[in-house]
């Protein structure tokens, strides 16, 4: 039986049928009082970058985060460098409270490793090279990999040369996506560009093929602690008129496939799932029906909310497309909009029925939520966008209520490192975020709320 979180008030509106945990603790619309941050820079292994992917979770509860981040080597596989475009080796991090971790790659060689997401026990899971060339197009490969206090575990393929881990449950259930060494027809190619894509499972043993919805391939995107799956899958081994099939979003879960459906067109997602089995995502419509299979953002694409068998349609900002990425256990949900005219898009949240534009920072034109937490609170960036480059960017916080802020200002402590962009956001109100010091280096940080510095020893 899955429950409401502390962090919900045991309410429940009805929204268009579907039953949602609306209401949260902290705030009910109302702007709160923003907290006050410690910056925690991630360092590097001898090179110039250190980063998050964005997984999930990256972050956990009890000050566990995990990323990636340039060593002094140079990649052995050059020019073909799949993890870092400067050819530089790389290795999976994990940081707990201010002590760094360089949990290293498979072994045989010099090889780069990322991390994906980890659970409260420290367990860490995303992908390392291997010294494997894909027979198909002699590209290096890598496979999805466990850390393990102290251990590092290989989990193969389903027989290709490729696979990720992309998020794990506490108690050590792996899911991601792995090639199985078939040649894509239908124009789902995995990520040698030529191999059929499967997700996976994987608990202490063999890997094991989610299926798919009636095509070759399919893409899982994130799972709850309960162990189901969403994602996209193919429904058809037909290339559709912009050359890939038409796609569904799935729920698997008790060993089967759920086909979601979509809002009346021929392509949809699934993005994100919460404790209860909501699920987000985006979807075309019946006027353009593959829509979201060339872009998201095309005209056509809207954000959904999927709840005990039915799918509701969020609309847009204004704009004619729209795509949700997040949802919470209060069955609130962050994604990005187009706004009227169509020209930009801004980040937005989801509750009460209502979609809220959050805006953007001073003078930029676009924002992109990318993280949420059961009280509300979403993280994304804003940047300024001159029609060629990106002019400024800026990580923000939207506090469940009012205006957007940016990051910047609410650190405390003296840093030279200019927040850019923020992905993830925990329950406590730790942040994960990038940014670029003077010189251009990125550097991943940890934002901790001064309140729970005083808890930690030695401080």
């Amino acid at each position: 039986m899955k429950f409401q979180t502390a962090a919900c008030v045991g309410k429940l509106a009805a929204l268009g049928g579907i039953a949602l945990f609306t209401v949260s603790l902290w705030t009910q619309d109302n702007e709160r009082r923003p907290m006050r941050y410690r910056l925690f820079e991630i360092g590097t292994f001898g090179g110039p970058n250190s980063y998050y992917n964005g997984g999930s979770p990256i972050a956990t509860k009890n000050g566990l985060v995990v990323g990636a981040a340039n060593t002094a080597g140079t990649d052995p596989f050059a020019p073909d460098c799949l993890f870092d475009g400067a050819c530089i080796v790389q290795h999976a991090w994990q940081w707990n409270r201010g002590t760094l971790t360089d949990l290293g790659a498979l072994p045989g060689g010099d090889y780069s490793s990322w991390t994906n997401a980890v659970n409260s026990r420290g367990v860490t899971v995303g992908q390392s090279q291997n010294g494997a060339l894909d027979p198909l197009t002699a590209l290096p490969g890598f496979v999805a990999t466990v850390w393990d206090h102290g251990g590092i575990r290989s989990l193969g393929t389903l027989g290709g040369a490729f696979s990720i881990a992309i998020s794990i449950t506490e108690n050590g259930f792996v899911m991601g996506a792995a090639e199985n060494g078939i040649v894509d027809t239908s124009g789902f190619p995995g990520f040698d560009g030529v191999s059929q894509i499967r997700g996976f499972g994987w608990h202490g043993g063999e890997m094991f093929d989610l299926g798919t919805l009636g095509g070759t391939s399919t893409f899982p995107s994130n799972m709850n602690n309960s162990g189901e799956i969403v994602g996209s899958s193919a429904t058809s081994i037909t290339p559709g008129p912009f050359g890939a099939p038409p796609q569904a979003p799935f729920l698997w879960r008790n060993g089967e496939m759920l086909n979601l459906g979509t809002l009346g067109g021929k392509f949809g997602s699934g993005a994100a799932i919460n404790e209860q089995g909501d699920v987000v995502g985006a979807s075309s419509i019946a006027p353009q029906p593959f829509a979201c299979q060339f872009y998201y953002l095309s005209s056509g694409c809207h954000a959904f909310f999927w709840s005990h068998g039915r799918m509701k349609d969020l609309g847009t900002l204004g704009g004619s497309s729209s795509a949700a990425e997040e949802i919470n256990n209060c069955g609130e949900a962050a994604g990005f909009s187009a706004i009227p005219g169509d020209a930009f898009f801004h980040a937005f949240a989801w509750k009460h029925n209502t979609m809220i534009d959050l805006g953007t920072i001073g003078a930029d034109n676009y924002s992109r939520a990318f993280g949420m937490n059961d009280k509300g609170q979403i993280v994304g960036q804003s940047w300024l966008w001159d029609g060629q480059n990106t002019v400024a960017s800026h990580a923000f916080l939207w506090n469940g209520g009012g205006s957007m802020i940016d990051l910047n200002t609410l650190v405390t402590n003296h840093t030279d490192l200019d927040l850019t962009e923020a992905n993830a956001i925990t329950d406590r109100g730790w942040i994960v975020a990038n940014g670029h010091l003077a010189n251009g280096d990125l550097r991943a940080a940890v934002l901790v709320p001064v309140s729970d510095i005083a808890s930690w020893p030695g401080h």
